[in-house]
């Protein structure tokens, strides 16, 4: 009786002692979405920029007409977005004030939108 008791109390103690595994949910990737807007205070050198940048994210961005006032701010735009086989354009002869023209480029696994260009309004 004793050798059965000493027996169950050693099982006991090395199942506690095995490893466990985590009880937390596996993350899922991060979203990242490429969002760029153009509005009237827009200037050549930002768009040279943005440029630059969204082609660190696999983004071809293309400007095909350019617009700007006296002082330097874009007034209209016409682009192309391509990234991969997605690829859209978008043209606006009087660029808005807000941020509600540009593109957005959605990398986030299962997005329903990957692609969006235009007004986003």
């Amino acid at each position: 009786m004793k050798y059965l008791f000493l027996s169950c109390a050693l099982l006991i103690t090395a199942a506690s002692a095995s490893p466990r595994p985590p009880m937390h949910l596996p993350v899922a990737a991060p979203a990242k979405k490429v969002l760029v807007f153009f509005n009237r205070q827009t200037t050549f050198a930002q768009l040279a920029t943005i440029k630059k940048e969204v082609a660190k994210d696999g983004i071809a961005l293309d400007y095909d007409r350019l617009a700007f006032d006296a002082s330097g701010h874009l007034t209209a735009i016409s682009f192309r977005v391509e990234v991969g086989d997605m690829k859209g354009s978008a043209t606006e002869d009087n660029v808005p004030e807000d941020f509600s023209f540009g593109f957005m480029r959605d990398f986030t696994p299962g997005a329903s939108a990957v692609l969006q260009i235009g007004n986003f309004k």
